[in-house]
């Protein structure tokens, strides 16, 4: 489960395209950030993505990824030109394919290839068209979907809906959500497998796991949000953040699917477990505002930019130890040994003066990348240091006896432990 949005430039209180993303998963599945530079590949070299191979591209892109360690591809990602991608799980009467790319491959591949977000769908559309989709996605249970897209760059946004190698797209003129579910109706201006004017939500949506994963309440909080005004990271932010109103203040003692920021714990449902905001410039360096960890409404969005150290990572490992550092303090929130108004209200407070020296080093100027990264390396630093004074050694202490409370006793049991429940 998951929710993306973007707000075009026409619509961003700086003038910059927006776009944001909680990828909600299993709670215990590490989510890493990765930079990978751009590479040249030989002729007929091949790629292996998490289930199938494929020949390779002679380039591919710079990219930054954030994605669940264990998979190839990516929930959410940047590449060098601009272009940004969220995926959203979504549930269709399409028959399953037993192998091919999964959606996370197909987000990793156009990022990796494309150079605007329309060249993204031509990228994600063949390669559905070739290899089909179809792999398990779960990380402690055979979960198997199809895949929407949001896809952005500086100037354009397209929201592109499949089911098997079936697919619909229509543009975005100011704003976009998507949420696990299909919402293209009859106004798809791009398509393959289906009609003009064919209603494609209707005739390719699943009802029954569409209904239970609670999309069209977390999509209509997104919309609302947007609706407001012009939009701006901080408001992006606090959208990512944003719980149900029966949520809101026991969102550590109860789970909520139907949430933005969602929380694991009910008898359904996944945990937030990374979250990013990017700011997508046509001529000056990209900025990302990334967690590194789960549950939005308590970590910090740190700046980060290509070429940027902590959180990004170099590799898998070194994303999983970053992450599940940060899902320790999350479980000492859950297990009650921390002051959750204390820690909110320094992460506030460094995040207010993060975006404010941010705005400061893009106004009237393109900065220098060194400028950025040193930037990116003292916020880093702040917010282990924040991490460091609020941990606790008695993470794993969950108190309780009801179902919310086992639910998380045996998370805490299994946590670092792969495709463990």
């Amino acid at each position: 489960m998951c929710d993306t949005l973007c707000a075009l430039p026409s619509w961003s209180v700086t003038g910059h395209t927006l776009i944001g993303k909680n990828s909600d998963r299993d709670p215990n599945e590490p989510h890493v950030i990765l930079h990978i530079p751009a590479r040249l590949h030989e002729s007929g070299s091949y790629v292996r993505c998490t289930y199938i191979e494929i020949p390779q591209v002679p380039r591919a892109n710079e990219v930054l990824l954030f994605k669940p360690d264990w998979i190839w591809g990516a929930e959410m990602g940047v590449n060098e030109f601009g272009v940004a991608i969220g995926n959203e799980a979504v549930f269709t009467r399409a028959k399953k394919e037993k192998a091919g790319l999964i959606g996370m491959d197909l987000l990793r591949l156009a990022l990796e290839r494309a150079d605007s977000a329309e060249s993204a769908l031509e990228v994600i559309t063949g390669l559905l068209a070739e290899y089909g989709q179809g792999g398990n996605c779960g990380y402690s249970k055979d979960f198997r979907y199809d895949n929407s897209f949001l896809i952005a760059d500086p100037d354009n946004a397209l929201v592109l809906e499949t089911a098997g190698r079936s697919w619909a797209a229509i543009r975005v003129s100011t704003t976009a959500a998507i949420s696990n579910r299909l919402t293209i109706q009859g106004d798809h201006t791009l398509r393959h497998g289906v009609d003009a004017g064919t209603d494609f939500a209707r005739a390719m949506t699943e009802p029954v796991f569409s209904y239970f994963a609670q999309g069209k309440a977390r999509r209509a909080q997104c919309l609302t949000a947007l609706e407001k005004g012009p939009m701006s990271v901080a408001g992006m932010i606090a959208t990512l953040r944003s719980h149900r109103q029966k949520l809101e203040g026991r969102e550590f003692a109860r789970g909520d699917v139907g949430s933005v920021c969602m929380h694991a714990g009910g008898l359904i449902g996944d945990h937030a477990t990374g979250s990013f905001v990017a700011v997508l410039r046509r001529d000056a360096p990209i900025t990302v505002w990334a967690t590194g960890a789960s549950t939005p409404c308590l970590s910090a969005f740190k700046p980060v930019f290509f070429g940027s150290g902590t959180p990004v990572s170099a590799s898998d490992e070194e994303g999983r130890a970053y992450w599940l550092e940060r899902e320790r303090l999350h479980r000492a929130v859950l297990a009650g040994q921390v002051d959750v108004e204390a820690l909110r209200a320094r992460r506030d407070a460094l995040e207010a003066a993060w975006q404010e020296e941010e705005a400061s080093l893009f106004q009237d100027r393109v900065p220098e990348l060194s400028e950025l990264n040193a930037f990116a390396a003292r916020a880093a630093s702040q917010e282990q240091e924040m991490v460091d004074d609020f941990s606790c050694d008695r993470w794993s202490h969950m108190p309780g006896r009801g179902f919310y409370a086992k639910y998380w006793r045996k998370k805490n049991a299994t946590l670092g432990v792969r495709g463990r429940a």
